[in-house]
């Protein structure tokens, strides 16, 4: 099977690389050129927690040399979606598909306007790389991919998709519904990657100052406040207790730490941007998202992003 993938960062790199380390054809798409070439000129490194190897993948910049692709998985941060949609429509084959693998809300809706309901998979993931240099992502954090047809039905290329993702050893599972994942990950990071961005702390440390385990506390009531008046029914009970425990015993760089590091946008509208952004549509406030949010802007424009 042909793989593209669009956005060769830590977590493009990741799925990449670990399938074209089980013998698939994956091509990736970025816009970074010294990356690009380390990656054509020495091969792909990784290392961390799936070992240390080189992967045989092909990258470019244009995305006009690629076509016939089966299978595009979308791993770029959500403001350029819509790029990355008409990138897929250009190297996708007839009966390809594309595979959202991105944080935070309204990918989806930008992917199928795009490309219709019928060529995009919904997903998550709960892996994390970091990168250490043009064509060099190690693995710092192995979590579950999140897989699911966004009309939940049961596909034979979303098992064939699964089946891939298994032997990679990226552990996929195929969620009934995957829009209710895809918000309950959406609670997840508004809860911790902009907290860590701005602190420069890691998910297990907050605990560790009790202001900031009650600002997170604060951040996640605000988020969950939202999605109830949006009318959607998370699949977890106790989202709260549920990230508490998660960040007590992670240490990896989240994303959003990397991407200020990198002086490279985040994705913080997407995100507790968005929360600040739309509680007022509900009649509600959030404060603490917005004052975040307006934090992680002011580390952007210092870094230049």
């Amino acid at each position: 099977m042909k793989y593209a993938v669009i956005g060769a960062g830590n977590i493009g790199c990741l799925y990449g690389g670990n399938l074209a380390r089980i013998g698939h054809d994956v091509t990736l798409i970025d816009i970074a050129a010294d990356h690009v070439d380390s990656i054509n000129s020495n091969g792909l490194r990784m290392d961390g927690l799936h070992g240390d190897f080189t992967a045989n993948v092909r990258a470019t910049t244009d995305p006009e040399t690629v076509s016939n692709i089966d299978v595009a998985l979308i791993c770029v941060n959500g403001y350029t979606t819509q790029v990355a949609a008409e990138t897929a429509s250009q190297v996708l084959n007839d009966d390809g598909f594309a595979v959202s693998l991105q944080n935070g809300v309204g990918n989806i809706e930008t992917l199928t306007k795009v490309l219709g309901d019928h060529r995009v998979v919904g997903g998550l993931s709960f892996h994390s790389g970091d990168m250490q240099g043009p064509g060099h992502v190690s693995h710092t954090n192995k979590g579950a991919t999140f897989l699911g047809e966004i009309d939940r039905s049961q596909t034979e290329r979303l098992e064939r998709l699964a089946e891939h993702l298994a032997a990679a050893d990226m552990l996929p599972v195929v969620e009934a519904d995957i829009m209710v994942t895809i918000w309950s990950k959406f609670v997840h990071n508004c809860g911790i990657n902009a907290i860590c961005a701005i602190t420069e702390l890691r998910p297990g440390h907050i605990q560790e100052v009790p202001e900031l385990d009650e600002f997170q506390r604060m951040i996640i009531e605000e988020t969950l406040a939202l999605v109830r008046a949006k009318g959607v029914e998370l699949d977890d009970p106790d989202p709260m207790t549920t990230i508490k425990k998660y960040c007590a015993k992670k240490f990896h760089r989240v994303s959003m730490a990397q991407h200020l590091a990198r002086e490279v946008r985040t994705e913080i509208d997407s995100l507790n941007g968005y929360v600040a952004s739309e509680s007022p549509n509900y009649g509600l406030s959030a404060p603490m998202s917005a004052a975040l949010a307006m934090l992680i802007k002011g580390r952007e424009h210092l870094t230049g992003s």
